[in-house]
């Protein structure tokens, strides 16, 4: 049997049936077997880090494609909204966008715009490139899959954020509100202060809101105790660290079991 031209979103399938999902940044290596190392360790996504990283477009192609063949989602956080980078990201095979910085309605509703065909939004069409394996197929066919299987994760990291959260959830084509606490910490004047009732508060409050909006609630942390406990309390769409992170705490603990 043919292989489809628009692969299936794993993780929207995956939150579908009710699962939560567990992903890393990818921040630093451009070598596209690591997707394939995330995936056996157990990963459901990974975040290509377009807005620190070092990452250029191949890198991304490279990366994306490895990512769908090893079964883990590739969601690429763009630099800064604009249509190229919204839209490069996805033809060169990414199954979302990751939005950083958001502040309003407006760049949501922006951001959804170029992701989506129309009639939802007004992304320009090109067939047989990276989104699609290199297939084509019956165009109205693919535009609709590709309109359904794209991801969009607004990150929740500013006070405009928060305090517009329901405005921002509102718009049509938000999958899931990720909330950055670091970021998030330093823009409510509580800097690193991860238990902090300001920052805790925060995070209920958009929690709340997606319950209300039917958008998937999100975390993404540094630290993995923080991340098991937002996800107990309900986060559905978890992040941890990067592949640089692990890699690194991996390697100090089993050189202080060594030594110790």
């Amino acid at each position: 049997m043919p292989l489809p031209a628009v692969p299936e979103n794993l993780i929207r399938s995956k939150l579908a049936a009710g699962k939560t999902v567990v992903g890393a940044m990818v921040v630093e290596v451009r070598q596209p077997s690591l997707m394939g190392i995330l995936a056996e360790a157990g990963l459901d996504f990974a975040l290509i880090d377009n807005e620190h990283g070092p990452f250029s477009i191949e890198s991304v192609a490279d990366l994306s494609r490895a990512g769908r063949e090893a079964g883990i989602t590739p969601i690429v956080r763009i630099p800064e909204l604009t249509y190229a980078h919204v839209t490069q990201a996805l033809d060169a095979g990414g199954q979302g966008i990751m939005l950083p910085r958001v502040t309003g309605p407006d760049q949501v509703r922006f951001c959804v715009d170029c992701m989506k065909y129309t009639p939802v939004g007004h992304r320009g069409v090109v067939l047989g490139r990276g989104h699609t394996g290199f297939r084509v197929g019956p165009l109205r066919e693919i535009l609709d899959a590709m309109n359904r299987e794209t991801f969009l994760i607004v990150q929740i990291e500013t006070r405009e954020a928060v305090e517009k959260i329901d405005d921002l959830l509102a718009v049509s084509g938000v999958d899931a509100a990720l909330v950055g606490p670091t970021d998030l910490s330093v823009a409510l004047g509580v800097p690193g202060s991860k238990d902090d009732p300001v920052l805790v508060q925060a995070i209920e409050r958009v929690m709340t809101a997606c319950e209300r909006h039917k958008v998937i609630p999100a975390i993404h942390t540094n630290d993995v105790a923080m991340t098991a406990h937002w996800a107990r309390q309900g986060m559905r769409l978890v992040s941890i660290s990067s592949e640089v992170g692990l890699l690194m705490s991996g390697i100090r603990e089993a050189v202080q079991r060594i030594r110790g």
